[in-house]
């Protein structure tokens, strides 16, 4: 079995050689993100369903999450990664990641559904190959945010902000008005020297968005609750990056690529007109953005 995936510009194919059933696959959200061309992949997963995974040896641990899910060590000619069950909290799938992570052999442990004996390639995405993925992502520039993110009237707008604080709602009210939603709870941001580019995702929020597509990006909301009316206020660049770096997805255990994430965070701020908007929980809000958007300059802080 091969197929492949475009996620944020970046292509990752997966070979399953055996011709394994494959167990509920492909799932929505990710079914739009399956691409099919001769392009190189920019990451190549080879994928082995195995009845016992296999030891593999390490030599230091780099980063544990924490969550009892997952940990990658070290070892003489790359990264290992030991993906845990949620539920069990025994190993499910284990992989060899090359030092840019763009090669992996994985090894999968069988599962079944309704009574079907097969392999899960969710098991593969959460969370290996998202790992990957954030890894070279965030080494060439680029940002994974916590964010609904959608173009209107030509206007690529992205709403960023913690859980509850309306980003999905947001994105509801302008699809009402006939805006194309690129994703209600993950967006790509990937910069060149000229503009910023962003990127629907495969993972969904409330509002169940996902569009693969881009688009560039015109301004980013840092929202919040308000109170009696909406409220858009110009900060400086520092706390822009303050309240940036906790919806980043970050790569903890890369100091390359989290270093590289700190400069694209101030220089996002550089390229493209960050403003807070505490806003009322209200569809007129749609209306706001845009009299805001339109009134003033298109200038970073």
């Amino acid at each position: 079995m091969l197929f492949t995936l475009e996620i944020g510009g970046y292509r990752i194919a997966v070979h399953e050689p055996h011709e394994h059933r494959c167990l509920v696959w492909p799932i929505r959200p990710f079914e739009a993100f399956l691409v099919e061309d001769s392009r190189p992949a920019d990451i190549t997963v080879e994928v082995a369903v195995v009845p016992v995974l296999p030891d593999l040896p390490n030599t230091r641990l780099r980063f544990d999450s924490n969550h009892g899910h997952w940990k990658l060590f070290e070892s003489h000619d790359g990264l290992l990664l030991d993906s845990l069950s949620p539920k069990t909290l025994t190993s499910r799938a284990r992989a060899c990641l090359s030092p840019d992570y763009r090669r992996v052999s994985a090894w999968v442990l069988p599962d079944d559904h309704q009574g079907q004996a097969g392999w899960l390639p969710m098991h593969l995405f959460n969370p290996i190959l998202e790992i990957c993925l954030l890894s070279i992502l965030a080494r060439e520039g680029g940002l994974l945010l916590h964010a609904s993110g959608l173009l209107y009237q030509d206007m690529g707008f992205v709403f960023t902000g913690a859980s509850g604080t309306g980003k999905s709602t947001l994105a509801g009210w302008f699809a009402e008005r006939n805006a194309r939603v690129l994703s209600d709870e993950r967006m790509i941001l990937r910069r060149n020297e000229a503009s910023v580019t962003m990127f629907g995702t495969p993972w969904i929020g409330s509002g169940a968005f996902a569009a693969n597509a881009w688009a560039p990006l015109s301004r980013l909301f840092c929202i919040r609750h308000g109170e009696e009316r909406h409220r858009f206020e110009t900060l400086p660049a520092s706390r822009i990056v303050s309240f940036l770096l906790q919806q980043t997805f970050l790569p903890y255990w890369d100091r390359a690529a989290m270093d590289a994430t700190l400069d694209s965070l101030i220089a996002l701020t550089q390229q493209i007109p960050c403003v807070s908007l505490a806003c009322l929980k209200h569809p007129n809000v749609v209306e706001a953005i845009m009299d805001h958007h339109l009134s003033t300059p298109m200038t970073a802080v």
